[in-house]
């Protein structure tokens, strides 16, 4: 496949997904990512707040910021886990659990609304397309993660490698800079 169509489909990817944000706030009513709490302590009950950010792919600060967010709104309760105090749990409170009873429908509306037109066949085709690009994408962030550099105690930086080759682009030319006509004031 050539660069620029695999670095477009990259891009549509990145707007696409814009879009769905956009989207999902506007029909349900809730950004995405109070959302996936919500959902997660509605589903789950009580759970942690390390669980709550790995489950809902949200790093550990925006976790806390929605969860204090949500917590003056009266959706839900945050306590230190009694077996371990190292750990904060998070419940949804009765207002909470009537956010989610309230959002539920408008959810599965936009579901409905944003697949509309497409067969079984190709939601499947999406979705194992989606699932391999993920996949793709948590492989490209650990390997990346391997060659960071690292500093040794003396101070001297040495590279990781990789575990596995990528997959490189050819260099792309480059034009020779343009002279630019000067041109007189008038």
């Amino acid at each position: 496949m050539p660069i620029p169509l695999k670095r477009n489909v990259i891009q549509q990817l990145s707007l696409t997904y814009r879009a769905m944000m956009l989207a999902f706030d506007a029909q349900v009513g809730h950004p995405l990512p109070r959302w996936r709490i919500i959902l997660a302590l509605a589903e789950r009950g009580t759970c942690s707040q390390k669980f709550l950010a790995e489950h809902c792919r949200l790093d550990p600060a925006s976790l806390t910021r929605q969860l204090q967010s949500m917590e003056a709104l009266g959706w839900l309760s945050r306590a230190t886990d009694p077996q371990d105090n190292r750990l904060t749990n998070v419940t949804l409170t009765a207002a909470g659990m009537s956010v989610y009873d309230e959002a539920t429908p408008r959810r599965q509306a936009f579901f409905d609304d944003a697949l509309a037109g497409m067969t079984p066949t190709e939601i499947a085709t999406l979705e194992s397309a989606l699932s391999h690009l993920e996949a793709q994408f948590k492989a490209v962030a650990t390997r990346a993660k391997e060659a960071e550099p690292v500093e040794k105690a003396s101070g001297e930086t040495k590279r990781r490698t990789a575990a596995a080759p990528t997959e490189q682009a050819p260099p792309v030319p480059v034009a020779a800079p343009r002279k630019r006509a000067s041109r007189s004031q008038s």
